[in-house]
């Protein structure tokens, strides 16, 4: 008897703190909509635009709510079309690619609505009455138009290194025209902080990895801990949009001089304007490592590292004209058969974007200013020079506890842990040959590997100090056959 009076006082408990529950959240929810009678209104909006075939043209737009827009739409159709298609611009963006066997002009006009029904607020109209037009002209002979990515990533991102794989096989396949650099956000000191600066100052970052195309014109945020993971039609789709674009009439080349055993090599920029009124800019030519001396912690090399600007300055090219600019660049030690340099000019227009798109507030979309690249032209300081080998630490693995050489799991406070004899392998490569690797524990050498796998098992590190959790580094080298050196470590906490 006792314990069915137990069971019904449960029971009564538990229907008491769900129905408050209800109250609470529920009907709360239901009042607030109730009493919300204001509606979203629509800031900015592209408007009246020009088309060509076989291009796209992207719709921007901003919207606001004393609550939360829940709705944003936008309704377009070619001029001889019957039916309105409808597209979310809840982004704040949408894409419109334009047949290219139609010159038909295209209409569009947007929706927004709140979560209380205030709307929908249209802009032209909300139904279609008004809209505005997309005139369409014929496809010309035009310039191509080459895509500008930057690599947002840090060293201790784990989801950065499948991300910056994918986004280098993309580029070796030849299959997508674009050029890109990594902007690695903790390798930057007080003096020399200008990945940061870009990544935080212009672009508002929410966080690593984030793939910033063209400009911000598409950008995609995360990824994922292996490549297998990553969905590389994100990416593909991305850099296709981007290609496609409609973007000014101008042209950009570099072209890098360099004499045998100098100091320092020659950057000469050329932009061309081929639009019938003035082009105004920002010409940014960024010089990058393509084998960085920066590696990820949880193993992988970067790969076309930022390191600094040879020309950041304003621009303005005359219609018909050209603007010219030569820049010498000290090497500093820089290997100059691992130099890239890459040309951008991106608009002095700029279009509101937002780092996260999908953000509840304003605040928390990460808003910027959004000046998109138009031209993008890239050279090596040394054509099919010899670059340094690849080297990466595979096992242990970052931030795992390690038993027996196996990698269980995460550790709490991110610390790579061994128990028991670890197998260290290293992936090395090189574009002629490896001609060796080398194995340091807290700097002194204890294995020399000449020939693939490259690998030692790691027994015991000393006498006595086996006894307790100890911290060390793990450090490889990898020497081609020309001398050339490059470099992984790894810090782990070991019971050998």
């Amino acid at each position: 008897m006792r314990l069915l009076f137990k069971i019904i006082t449960i029971l009564i408990v538990a229907i008491l703190v769900l129905s408050s529950v209800y109250i609470v959240f529920f009907l709360k929810e239901d009042n607030d909509k109730l009493n919300d009678t204001t509606p979203p209104t629509i800031g900015t909006i592209t408007g009246n635009l020009n088309g060509t075939s076989g291009k796209i043209v992207t719709v921007f737009i901003t919207f606001s709510d004393n609550e939360n827009v829940t709705e944003a739409d936008i309704y377009y159709k070619s001029a001889n079309s019957e039916e309105w298609k409808i597209g979310s611009i809840l982004s704040g963006s949408f894409d419109i690619e334009i047949p290219s066997n139609s010159d038909d002009n295209w209409y569009y006009y947007v929706t927004v609505n709140d979560a209380a029904g205030n709307g929908p607020v249209g802009n032209p109209s909300n139904d279609g009455s008004i809209y505005y037009i997309i005139t369409v002209t014929e496809s010309a002979e035009d310039l191509v138009h080459t895509v500008f990515i930057e690599e947002a990533t840090a060293q201790w991102c784990i989801y950065c290194p499948a991300v910056g794989e994918v986004i280098h096989d993309l580029y070796k396949s030849g299959n997508y025209n674009f050029y890109y650099v990594s902007m690695v956000q903790d390798m930057n000191t007080d003096d020399n902080n200008l990945a940061h600066q870009r990544l935080e100052g212009d672009y508002n970052i929410l966080g690593y990895p984030t793939i910033y195309i063209d400009g911000g014109y598409k950008l995609i945020t995360g990824g994922a801990e292996k490549k297998d993971d990553v969905d590389v039609s994100k990416y593909t789709e991305a850099i296709q949009t981007a290609e496609k674009r409609i973007v000014p009439e101008i042209k950009v080349t570099v072209d890098v001089y360099y004499e045998n055993n100098s100091n320092e090599f020659e950057t000469n920029v050329v932009v061309k304007n081929f639009e019938k009124e003035t082009y105004n800019g920002q010409l940014k030519v960024y010089l990058a490592e393509i084998i960085s001396r920066w590696n990820y912690k949880t193993g992988g090399q970067i790969h076309n590292g930022f390191l600094d600007y040879i020309v950041n300055e304003k621009i303005s090219v005359n219609a018909g004209g050209e603007y010219k600019i030569t820049k010498n660049w000290s090497l500093s030690g820089l290997d100059p058969e691992n130099l890239m340099v890459i040309a951008v000019v991106f608009s002095s227009e700029s279009v509101k974007s937002y780092s996260n798109p999908t953000g509840s507030t304003e605040e928390d979309k990460h808003p910027f200013d959004a000046y998109f690249a138009d031209a993008t032209n890239g050279a090596l300081v040394i054509a099919e020079g010899n670059l340094p080998p690849y080297i990466s630490i595979d096992n242990p693995v970052a931030g795992k506890l390690h038993f027996l050489g196996i990698p269980l799991f995460k550790t709490l406070l991110k610390k790579t842990v061994l128990i028991g004899p670890t197998k260290i392998t290293v992936n090395a490569n090189d574009d002629s040959k490896v001609e060796k690797v080398e194995f340091y524990v807290d700097g002194k050498l204890i294995f020399t590997d000449n020939e693939a796998p490259y690998e030692y098992t790691l027994r015991r590190i000393g006498l006595f100090k086996s006894i307790f959790f100890r911290k060390h580094i793990i450090l490889v080298n990898a020497y081609d056959d020309s001398g050339k050196v490059s470099s992984d470590e790894l810090e782990f906490l070991a019971r050998l």
